[in-house]
């Protein structure tokens, strides 16, 4: 009996502790915060429309994202923000092969390709909610992202004569727009654990890619133009500093 008296005033003992604790993070007012957090990247559709003389056969699939924010509240409920953010994306070539085994029927095909990196610098006002040790932020941005284009590979054999075709992987910077909203929860004084969810959307062009088609021993270069209207979702986690 001595035993379940001792575990009741003890979880009475840690309620009280807890609720004294988040009584006094629930008034200490921050106006501004870094967060540091890393998640999932995801793609998804794109604000911008593509360009139909210059479109592409291959795709992002889902990858890993990190991300650096900081922001400061000016007045109660308002305040502005900015954030990096960097992608890492898996390359779909499944169209490629789908593409070629249609115009040269009866080959034998593969593909391959290497990694989308997206990096992202959005600013703009965000709006705070607050409800005692809870914080709750949505967002509109704008900026630019870096987008890097990745290498392709295509490889098989058409009549028993072996054709490869590589694309060089490139770079282009282009202008975005954004929004997200994010969850704060108070643990300490001055930190706090952090969950969000960001939106961007972009589109890349891409002029002048080396695309290098080799049948037999024969080898040849082309130029080529890609646009990729960009759409990614970043949901992630990590640690707030606040001040």
């Amino acid at each position: 009996m001595k035993k379940i008296y001792t575990l009741v005033i003890g979880l009475l003992v840690t309620g009280m502790s807890f609720a004294q604790q988040s009584f006094i993070l629930s008034h200490i007012d921050h106006r501004g915060f870094v967060n540091f957090s890393g998640g999932t990247s995801i793609p998804v559709k794109s604000l911008m429309k593509a360009d139909p003389s210059a479109s592409s056969e291959i795709s992002a699939l889902r990858g890993s994202s990190m991300q650096v924010s900081a922001g400061y509240r000016l007045t109660r409920r308002i305040g502005i923000m900015g954030s990096f953010t960097n992608c890492l994306n898996q390359t779909s070539t499944l169209k490629l092969v789908e593409s070629i085994q249609k115009s040269h029927p009866g080959g034998t095909w593969a593909s391959s390709g290497g990694t989308w990196n997206c990096s992202h610098f959005l600013a703009g006002p965000y709006m705070t909610f607050k409800a005692g040790i809870w914080m709750f932020d949505a967002r509109v941005t704008g900026g630019y992202s870096w987008i890097q284009r990745p290498y392709t590979e295509l490889k098989g054999t058409f009549f028993d004569v072996p054709l490869t075709i590589k694309t060089a992987q490139s770079r282009n910077g282009s202008f975005s727009v954004g929004s997200g909203a994010s969850v704060r929860c108070k643990i300490t004084r001055n930190f706090a654990l952090a969950v969000h969810a960001d939106y961007v959307s972009t589109k890349a062009s891409f002029n002048d890619i080396t695309s290098t088609l080799t049948i037999g021993k024969d080898k040849g270069d082309e130029k080529i133009s890609e646009v990729h209207p960009i759409g990614l979702l970043s949901i992630g986690g990590g640690l707030s500093l606040l001040f």
